[in-house]
């Protein structure tokens, strides 16, 4: 092809329409950042879109879309955004990430796992994916995988305490109460001391303790969780329900009494069941 001068003049006419559209979208993208950050959700919708009408390539204002709609609870609206950011820049991590975060929220695990597994090849290091991951396999109920994904978000996010939780939790569950136990101490060695994580990674171990009937041991961890978070209902509940296995009657009835007092919301069978053992507890007084 001859390249004349008119047709140089028209490309550079192009270039420079595509810039001052390409500006103007991230201005308005900008815009509705701020607005979004000042809970302006409304108006950061509408500069958000704005944006992406002026430039549709604009991956980024499709993004920060999908957060203010998540914000915003719309999460369908959401899983749109992310699919169109996605489709202008199919290799980014952190768009697939969120997106299985989405479906998450709307129970499509397919497809959650499905995006979250793209976003771990893509990017191997992104610990929380991982996590989420695990939760969707265990959704699933393919309980070896979300061993496996709990597992690399550890080796990935060495200090994320909720990736030993759901591991420890899910090796319990499984009947691997060694391992749940050493996933729980390894935890605790990383865990800030007096946080909440702490106080959950303590509740776990207690929990696993009191299946191992060590009812000593577990006791002193539910302590230790309720010191930190005095109105952990699980703890309350699991340390009265030690102390009666343990036979210390008085103090089975007390803390199952507490928790009765705090329950509020919490699961119907597990009222019930503190019920019934208090009354198992209060026979022959």
């Amino acid at each position: 092809m001859r390249v004349t001068l008119k047709t140089v003049l028209l490309a550079a006419v192009m270039l420079g329409a595509c810039s001052r559209a390409n500006v103007e979208s991230m201005n308005a993208m900008n815009q509705g950042v701020v607005l979004a950050t000042q809970k302006q959700y409304v108006e950061a919708v509408q500069q958000l879109e704005r944006a992406t009408s002026i430039d549709p390539q604009n991956a980024e204002a499709f993004y920060n879309l999908a957060i203010v709609h998540m914000e915003m609870r719309k999460f369908e609206r959401a899983k749109e955004d992310l699919t169109r950011a996605i489709s202008v820049v199919p290799g980014n991590a952190a768009y697939q990430e969120k997106l299985g975060t989405v479906l998450i929220e709307v129970k499509d695990w397919n497809g959650a796992r499905k995006a979250l597994e793209k976003a771990v090849e893509l990017e191997p290091s992104l610990f929380k994916a991982y996590y989420k991951l695990g939760q969707v396999l265990e959704e699933l109920d393919d309980q070896q995988s979300a061993l496996q994904r709990y597992t690399q978000s550890i080796e990935n996010g060495p200090r994320f305490l909720p990736a030993y939780n759901a591991l420890g939790s899910l090796y319990a569950d499984l009947g691997y109460s060694d391992h749940a136990v050493q996933v729980a101490q390894s935890a605790l060695k990383v865990a800030q001391a007096g946080s909440e994580e702490a106080a959950k990674i303590h509740n776990l171990l207690g929990t696993v303790y009191q299946q191992q009937k060590k009812y000593d041991e577990a006791i002193q961890q539910f302590r230790a969780a309720l010191e930190i978070a005095p109105g952990m209902r699980d703890a309350v509940f699991s340390l009265g329900w030690s102390y009666a296995l343990q036979g210390n009657k008085e103090e089975g009835k007390r803390y199952l009494k507490k928790f009765l007092a705090i329950a509020g919301d919490a699961p119907a069978h597990y009222q019930t069941a503190a019920r019934d053992k208090l009354n198992e507890l209060s026979e022959g007084f």
